[in-house]
């Protein structure tokens, strides 16, 4: 472990929303471990997340209090991964969102099931962010759990396509990761 452990929220509420005058600025849960500071490019293209009007996506995966992987997506790449996803994976992932997506935001439970962060906190973890500029509008965690069922209804055009991302940004991370689910979050935008 890491002489820097990641401050994960006691209780994060649900005061992030897409209303622009409840914004909140970005957590520091949500900045770069790696980097001790804001994530300031995206992962995928390089560009200066400030320069993206539409936003981005910070996606960060824990174990336990220890930062497995951590990303930052403009919205045009996120898209652009959506559009290099099969749409067996799409169609499946749709469904799965429709029965199991709950409307909530924050920290505090996952956004597909009823597990809180102190049941999870342990175990693995997903916290996304979307947020624009130095503002966070919506966030949510995933559980270990929904994690894997989604991971377990995704075509192999697309778990090829995620290895793809995955070993051109995250050199040395196992094969059987999945950092994400493939579409932007169970957030609404």
């Amino acid at each position: 472990m890491s002489d820097h452990e990641p401050d994960l929220p006691e209780d994060s509420g649900s005061n992030a929303s897409p209303d622009p005058s409840s914004r909140v600025v970005i957590p520091d849960v949500l900045h770069s471990f790696y980097e001790e500071r804001p994530f300031v490019s995206c992962t995928r293209c390089g560009e200066s997340l400030k320069d993206f009007a539409e936003g981005f996506r910070i996606s960060k995966s824990f174990k336990g209090d220890e930062v497995i992987l951590e990303s930052a997506m403009c919205m045009p790449c996120m898209a652009a991964m959506m559009d290099e996803t099969s749409d067996e994976s799409k169609l499946r992932l749709e469904e799965f969102h429709e029965k199991h997506y709950r409307d909530v935001s924050g920290f505090d439970e996952c956004a597909l099931c009823e597990n809180t962060l102190d049941q999870v906190k342990d175990d693995e973890f997903n916290l996304v962010g979307v947020c624009q500029g130095n503002d966070m509008l919506d966030s949510a965690l995933i559980c270990f759990d929904c994690q894997e069922a989604m991971n377990e209804i995704i075509s192999e055009e697309t778990r090829r396509t995620w290895e793809r991302f995955r070993q051109e940004n995250f050199p040395g991370v196992p094969s059987d990761f999945e950092p994400m689910p493939t579409r932007p979050a169970p957030i609404s935008f």
